[in-house]
């Protein structure tokens, strides 16, 4: 009988988890991405909702009530205090879901876990990928995606571990800087393998 296995995928800010996670569901992998749980949490009615609310007050609503995300990182990325508490009300119920979600997952389960190697989180998988970018391609592509400055970028990218620090700590690195169908390739590379563990 095949086991399931636990796969924690991690990376810096800006080096392409998200498009690893979605290339590793298309391929039938099941996944877990802390941040939609975190995005979950913070909407109205979410257990995170109050309690962020009240430390970090009214002002980081935006439309509907809803926590506006570009406000509240604005805040915690320019404190390490903020972000710290940020972090401390809202990761315990994230790991948590995680972990159930973990426990209750069969089959090649690749849980996305942007502070995997921050939070000693490593001990919950039976193997780590990196995706790895260099630090101007992640620049780059935050400052793209997010609408930022480069000072803000980088401020966003410093409050992680340095990607070359990260690489060294994962069982598997998978560089992101070619093209989007060279990057896909070498993550269908990883999946077969990740499917020969298992048998």
């Amino acid at each position: 009988m095949k086991r399931s296995l636990r796969i924690g995928l991690t990376g810096g800010i800006g080096t392409g988890k998200s498009t690893a996670l979605r290339r590793l569901s298309a391929l039938g992998c099941r996944t877990i991405s802390l941040d939609e749980i975190a995005r979950r949490q913070a909407r109205p009615g979410g257990s995170a909702y109050g309690k962020l609310v009240r430390s970090f007050g009214r002002g980081i609503l935006g439309r509907g009530k809803a926590i506006d995300r570009a406000r509240l990182g604005r805040l915690v990325f320019r404190n390490e205090r903020a972000l710290r508490r940020l972090e401390r009300l809202t990761h315990p119920a994230i790991l948590a879901e995680m972990r159930r979600r973990l426990r209750e997952t069969s089959g090649v389960v690749v849980a996305d876990v942007p502070l995997l190697f921050e939070k000693r989180l490593q001990g919950e998988f039976d193997a780590t990928v990196m995706i790895a970018a260099r630090p101007s391609s992640q620049s780059r592509r935050i400052m793209a995606r997010d609408g930022l400055g480069k000072a803000e970028a980088r401020r966003r990218m410093s409050a992680q571990r340095p990607v070359s620090e990260k690489a060294e700590l994962a069982d598997v690195v998978i560089w992101n800087e070619g093209g989007l169908k060279d990057f896909e390739s070498r993550i269908d590379q990883y999946y077969r393998a990740f499917r020969l563990m298992r048998s």
